[in-house]
């Protein structure tokens, strides 16, 4: 267990030196040194060196290695405790909701009362050494298997610190660790859209494990990830070293229309944007803008709903009509009943009974 304190070898020569009944006088001239060396190593101002721990050990009975452990580690936490009181004042650039996050996944233990222990747990967590090498590898669009350039092009009012946490916890996945070694193959992941879409009309509880696995035979990640508190993103794509499309969802709501949406819109992004490139698709319409995203949508809904469109849904707000309406098209009708919200063409009020609720098959 770290501490806030370094306990210096010196107190442990001192405790011996009392329990003999021993003046630093005694003990210095049994140990063949001056007395103001011996206090200077109980004061923690002298260092034990391996000469003096093999003295020790000679005349205290303590193995000399007992006494060079306990100077490291004296030595180690002083480090420590610097280096930690120079990254407290980073606490602040790290968001509140990023912090309980970290320590729901078991990466620290530590609070703002532990400011900077929060934030070399936090550093340790994205594998960088100081935060400067953290600012570096997530604000430059050049570095890295994704970018906070794109990030900060869309406008996007979530947390970056919450943003790279959640990426972060995406990497450390079984799935995403096998993606490293998929070759993707865009040819393959367009004959394979129609097995998607079919698979994607029955949710049930192995849905999305199905889909996760016809993704994978054509080279394409796909994993959900429990986001941080108030997290405003449904999903988004990112490669890894700009090879293997991952798209990663945070399972917002778990209604199937919500999740099944979200997959198609990120296929959207890995078919027809160029390859690299990061895209984030929030809860909100408002924040769906762009020309990438409107295209995202555009492949959507037309590979959804084929050309038929929401013409077979218009005027209906039955849930047996609507059931069977999406039948006949091929999607679910929680799909249907998403679509049919956003577009007003029915009342939020009605249709909720006929969505699938995913939360529970999330976990990898």
């Amino acid at each position: 267990m770290t501490t806030n304190y370094a306990v210096a070898p010196g107190e442990y020569l001192e405790e011996w030196i009392d329990d003999q009944g021993f003046s630093q006088q005694q003990a210095a001239e049994l140990l063949g040194v001056s007395r103001k060396h011996v206090n200077e190593i109980v004061n923690g101002r002298a260092s034990v060196t391996p000469e003096t721990a093999r003295r020790l050990e000679r005349v205290s009975r303590i193995p000399a290695d007992a006494w060079l452990r306990y100077e490291a580690a004296y030595r180690a936490d002083l480090t420590r405790i610097a280096d930690e009181e120079n990254l407290a004042r980073h606490v602040d650039d790290i968001d509140a909701n990023a912090a309980t996050y970290l320590r729901s996944l078991g990466a620290t233990t530590a609070t703002r009362a532990n400011p900077g222990r929060l934030v070399s747990d936090f550093l340790a967590f994205h594998r960088c050494g100081t935060w400067d090498v953290y600012l570096h590898l997530h604000e430059s669009a050049s570095q890295g298997d994704y970018a906070l350039a794109a990030l900060k092009e869309s406008g996007a009012d979530v947390a970056p610190t919450a943003l790279t946490t959640w990426l972060r916890a995406a990497e450390l996945t079984e799935r995403f660790e096998r993606g490293r070694t998929y070759n993707y193959d865009e040819t393959d992941l367009r004959a394979a859209l129609p097995d998607l879409r079919t698979r994607a009309a029955r949710p049930d509880q192995t849905m999305l494990r199905d889909i996760a696995g016809l993704l994978a035979d054509v080279g394409v990640v796909f994993v959900v990830v429990e986001p941080p508190k108030s997290f405003p993103l449904l999903g988004m794509t990112r490669w890894i070293d700009k090879r293997v499309p991952v798209i990663q969802q945070t399972g917002r709501w778990g209604k199937d229309g919500f999740v099944v949406w979200t997959l198609f819109h990120e296929l959207g992004h890995v078919l027809n944007d160029p390859r690299g490139e990061m895209h984030l698709e929030y809860k909100t319409e408002k924040r769906r803008t762009s020309s990438a995203e409107k295209g995202a949508n555009h492949f959507a809904f037309n590979t959804l709903f084929s050309e038929s469109g929401m013409e077979p849904f218009r005027g209906l707000t039955r849930d047996g009509d609507i059931a069977r309406a999406a039948r006949q098209v091929g999607i679910s009708p929680g799909v249907a009943v998403h679509q049919m919200h956003r577009k007003r063409l029915l009342d939020y009020r009605f249709g909720n009974t006929l969505c699938v609720d995913l939360k529970d098959t999330f976990s990898e």
